[in-house]
């Protein structure tokens, strides 16, 4: 780590948190065990805090760095087809530590997982990655399914409801265009500084505000957060801007589920799934 960044880091060390950095988290010292398991820890920065309230994460960082961490597991010769992160408890800003394993390795599948604690060593997020080798598909390719009712153009998207229904830390580093249900954004910073993000750490930052993207209820009035977040991509993205759709849904006892298609400018590429806990607002 640069030594200008330890001395912000330590500077404010007495807060848990690091000053205003161009990324989500700052990459400290890694090592692999004689086992093999993967060992590194990071320093969660402003840009991560949530909207629902100061001191914790918003639920698209900690899946973002969850990816990060799979992808330093899995061979070259395949890609992760899926992602589940489960929030076990409010991600904390400042410190944190993150352990890799393979759980299944295989030459044509593996089952990779990640575990991130905080300095007290609790469990904050755990999730897994299914890795498939990949092959030469193009002959069946059939891009445009599921399409569902498509994506606005980003060209065409112009409504700025998102970012005046949410704000602060996180929500204030993305860069968003919406139209009704629909929402293209894209981060302004890497989810790990000095660590280009690949397609499915661009995609993980922002796959996570799926939830935020269509709601039905008045957030005012309730909250809904996600207890998980899967990601399943039949399509690697390209491009930065990543575009949503969102389907909310409530059932009678407080429990809800938020599906959303994910797509890039060239069509779909995969889709969503979050478990939902719902709760009146008091006050």
């Amino acid at each position: 780590m640069p030594g200008d960044v330890i001395l912000r880091t330590r500077r404010l060390h007495c807060r848990g948190m690091t000053s205003t950095t161009d990324a989500y988290f700052l990459p400290g010292p890694e090592s692999t065990t004689d086992t093999g398991r993967y060992l590194r820890t990071f320093t969660a920065t402003e840009h991560t805090e949530s909207p629902w309230g100061r001191g914790f994460q918003h639920g698209s960082p900690p899946a973002a760095l969850v990816t990060h961490v799979l992808e330093q597991l899995v061979p070259d010769s395949g890609r992760l087809t899926r992602v589940t992160t489960e929030l076990l408890g409010a991600v904390p800003l400042g410190e944190l530590h993150a352990t890799g394993r393979v759980v299944r390795p295989g030459k044509r599948i593996c089952l990779v997982e990640a575990v991130v604690t905080d300095p007290s060593g609790r469990e904050v997020i755990r999730g897994t990655g299914w890795w498939v080798r990949t092959r030469p598909t193009t002959d069946i390719e059939n891009p445009d399914v599921p399409s569902g009712a498509g994506m606005v153009p980003l060209e065409e998207a112009s409504s700025s409801a998102f970012s005046q229904m949410w704000s602060g830390g996180y929500i204030d580093s993305l860069e968003t265009q919406g139209a009704p249900g629909q929402l293209w954004l894209r981060s302004r910073i890497p989810v790990v500084a000095d660590a280009p993000d690949t397609p499915w750490t661009r995609l993980a930052a922002v796959a996570d505000v799926a939830n935020g993207t269509n709601p039905t209820v008045d957030p005012r009035a309730w909250s809904f957060m996600n207890t998980d977040l899967s990601i399943y991509l039949h399509r690697l993205p390209r491009g930065e801007w990543i575009g949503v759709s969102a389907e909310a849904n409530y059932g009678p006892d407080g429990i809800g589920l938020t599906i959303g298609r994910l797509h890039d400018q060239d069509g779909p590429v995969g889709s969503t799934s979050q478990s939902l806990m719902l709760d009146p607002i008091e006050g």
